[in-house]
């Protein structure tokens, strides 16, 4: 499942999903956060294993590649398996929209070819110690109470079952929430019995051939607090036996506490397994056309709320290794809840490299730490920029100001990131690095430029204006971007930028 922001309460167009899958990025080797890797001339240190302080046994605790746009490389799906397993996840559920054999194409057989590739990534879930869950989503084009679509999901069942695949999600999130014609009269227009009748169907003759299925159910009205028809039918016609994810009380839920947790069961009559969409970042593509990092710590989510759900799941970014930070804080939460803190993961989790590298990244991943779940930046440059305007009034040395280091470190950070960060992790960042290093060096030229009005010359006024116009279209705009933006125009209203 992946869980798309709506446009508000509407379903995104297809289309716009469809854009994703034209966006690439660099080559895939197996480096990233986690891996025993040269930093500065020293390797950095393996974690340790941490699975046995996941708190509840029955916990599944995990990553799902969930998301729109291109996915994952069978390379960067292992890096990940490994990842887990030192962080003590161990549930991986395999579910890109993108797969054509799991959703556009999910009533066809694998191919032999790409069936070998699947069962090579549930051999490298094995060998971490992760249960591999692979989800089917038939919802676009199914004919509910076709025997011959039955017959079809069953088959691909099978065959998934055949290379070792012994639990599945059966995911209808973000479909029309209203049946066809030609199938409501026989579900009296509910499209949760039709759901349910189909995924009883399934569970019931898959134990009935033998097989010791474990079932997740991942409903079209996956998010919310508010009972409703549709979680009423679940109630009443799911086995109650296979849980339901939710993703909280929103798709983007900014907290989620045990009390909300309660009642959706109740409301539900099922085990919840929650899908936190943080840190997934590709609505940031397709809604808001200016693609982010989530690059901070897992916020918002209440201590008690874990001992309450079947399973908890992190949905990650398309970035896989950029991804592993803000995945090491949200292991942190699961490990002790009740003693989380979330600067301090983030913190323990950039310890992970050393000297210059380190500081680069902290910085880096500060500045691209804005989210729905905080939009204070880790990094303190909001307070930087406030300081700066008292010391221009007050006629201060700008280039002494906190605002004007903070620009030397992030360019000098850039540079140590492309110099000493594995080549995939740094291509997966490197559009991020490159505005970073840019608006560094473009506020240098302002400040000094303010600092010395009268010795500025037109042709430098002219050049560097132009620059902030460059980076505010950028695609690939910082999270602390908007915040700078509005300085960098306050900043040109004054000489010698007012000149004329």
């Amino acid at each position: 499942m992946t869980k798309r922001k709506k446009s508000f309460l509407g379903l995104i167009p297809l289309a716009l999903v469809g854009a994703l899958a034209v966006w690439q990025y660099g080559p895939s080797q197996s480096h990233g956060l986690s891996d025993r890797v040269q930093t500065q001339g020293r390797p950095m240190q393996s974690r340790r294993l941490a699975s046995p302080q996941i708190p509840e046994s029955r916990l599944m605790a995990g990553v799902v590649e969930g998301f729109y746009g291109p996915q994952w490389s069978d390379a960067e799906t292992k890096h990940v398996l490994r990842f887990m397993r030192r962080e003590g996840f161990n549930t991986f559920v395999y579910a890109p929209k993108n797969a054509p054999y799991l959703r556009a194409r999910w009533d066809q057989l694998y191919p032999p070819s790409v069936l070998k590739r699947v069962a090579d990534l549930v051999h490298a879930a094995q060998s971490n110690q992760i249960q591999f869950i692979c989800s089917i989503s038939p919802g676009l084009s199914i004919q509910y109470g076709s025997v011959r679509a039955q017959d079809q999901l069953m088959a691909k069942i099978n065959q998934l079952w055949s290379v070792g695949i012994h639990s599945f999600m059966l995911s209808f999130d973000d479909i029309p929430g209203q049946l066809p014609p030609s199938q409501a009269a026989e579900y009296h227009n509910n499209l949760a019995l039709a759901q349910s009748t189909l995924v009883d169907k399934i569970y019931r003759e898959q134990r009935h051939e033998g097989h010791s299925i474990e079932m997740l159910f991942t409903p079209t009205a996956y998010w919310g607090v508010k009972d409703n028809v549709y979680w009423e039918t679940l109630k009443a016609h799911l086995n109650a036996q296979i849980p339901v994810i939710w993703t909280g009380p929103w798709v983007l839920s900014k907290t989620i506490t045990r009390r909300e947790v309660l009642s959706v069961k109740r409301q539900i009559g099922h085990p919840l397994i929650i899908w936190d969409n943080y840190p997934v970042n590709d609505y940031t593509y397709v809604i808001e056309h200016h693609p982010q990092l989530f690059m901070g710590p897992l916020r918002g989510r209440g201590p008690n709320v874990v001992s309450a759900v079947r399973g908890y799941l992190f949905n990650p970014m398309l970035q896989p290794y950029a991804s592993e930070l803000a995945l090491a804080t949200g292991a942190s939460y699961l490990r002790n809840p009740a003693m989380y803190r979330p600067q301090s993961a983030w913190l323990q989790a950039l310890g992970e490299w050393h000297g210059p590298t380190e500081q680069a990244l902290k910085s880096f991943a500060g500045a691209n730490s804005v989210s729905y779940l905080d939009a204070t930046p880790t990094d303190s440059i909001q307070s930087h920029m406030t300081s700066f305007w008292q010391s221009y009034a007050h006629h201060k040395n700008l280039m002494d100001t906190a605002l004007y280091k903070q620009f030397v470190r992030w360019d000098k950070a850039a540079t140590v990131l492309h110099r000493s960060l594995p080549p995939t992790f740094y291509e997966e960042i490197k559009p991020w690095v490159s505005t970073y290093q840019h608006e560094a060096q473009l506020g240098m030229r302002v400040i000094q430029a303010l600092d010395h009005p009268n010795s500025v010359r037109a042709s430098t006024v002219r050049a560097l204006m132009p620059q902030q116009e460059a980076i505010n279209n950028s695609a690939s705009q910082l999270g602390v971007h908007a915040m700078l933006e509005g300085w960098f125009a306050k900043a040109f209203q004054l000489p010698p930028f007012s000149r004329p």
